[in-house]
């Protein structure tokens, strides 16, 4: 099959036979916190350190770190399902709130994260309807225990390590 002919439902399909972790991304604006489940972050460089997250462009959260050009990123555990389920609605549906903390600069962090990492971004790259950012952690806080594994998306779903169920699930940013 040629390029000319794959379309976007073949493609998202395709992509969505690779697994990958799910993550929350925040940010602060005019309008206030701005939050957004992901699953497109990656490790880009360690000289000098750097990663990239992507969000749908013109999302609240992505005019929050076009206008902060700093965001908070929590990498979320198995438990965190209903977490990444209501970071995934658009800002104007969200309803009730989730454990948070600030770091010490104000940035935005959930708690009970795998992974909580302050991010300075240095650089945006437009790529389709999505809006590349690249960037230079500040701060970095990994949980120590040990028992604590990973939330999964996989073929639409959150897919649990170590569980036979299978939940399904929304579409990330």
């Amino acid at each position: 099959m040629t390029s000319a002919s794959i379309t976007s439902d073949q493609f998202r399909q395709a992509m969505a036979h690779f697994a990958t972790g799910v993550a929350v991304v925040t940010a602060r604006d005019d309008h206030g916190d701005q939050g957004a489940t992901i699953s497109a972050l990656s490790s880009v460089s360690l000289e000098p350190l750097t990663l990239l997250i992507c969000l749908k462009r013109g999302s609240a959260t992505c005019r929050a770190i076009e206008h902060a050009r700093r965001f908070g990123l929590s990498v979320l555990s198995r438990e965190q399902e209903p977490i990444a389920r209501y970071f995934a609605m658009p800002a104007d549906r969200k309803q009730g709130t989730v454990a948070t903390r600030r770091d010490a600069d104000g940035t935005v962090l959930v708690e009970g994260a795998l992974v909580h990492i302050a991010a300075e971004v240095v650089e945006t790259l437009r790529g389709g309807t999505h809006e590349i950012f690249l960037a230079r952690p500040l701060s970095i806080t990994v949980n120590s225990d040990p028992a604590a594994g990973p939330l999964l998306y996989f073929r639409g779903a959150f897919d649990l390590p170590g569980h036979t169920e299978r939940h399904s699930g929304t579409g990330m940013s």
